[in-house]
């Protein structure tokens, strides 16, 4: 049986000398898509606030009517 050779390690892999140019690709984003999202967040605190304001003011007439 002979020996496997010896894997190089991953330092002898690199070569400083060599780099590698990675062209990124720049997607511009759609107005439409900005819109909508900018329109769902915008009704979605719309809804939080109403709950918030139905619960706060179910609370104040609870409290006003059980403190007579």
């Amino acid at each position: 049986m002979t020996a496997a050779p010896e894997k190089p390690t991953s330092t002898e892999h690199r070569n400083p000398g060599i780099t590698k140019k990675v062209a990124i690709k720049r997607t511009r984003t759609s107005p439409v898509k900005v819109f909508l999202r900018s329109v769902y967040w915008l009704i979605t605190l719309a809804v939080i606030a109403i709950v918030l304001y139905i619960s706060f003011e179910a609370g104040w007439m609870i409290y006003k009517n059980t403190a007579h």
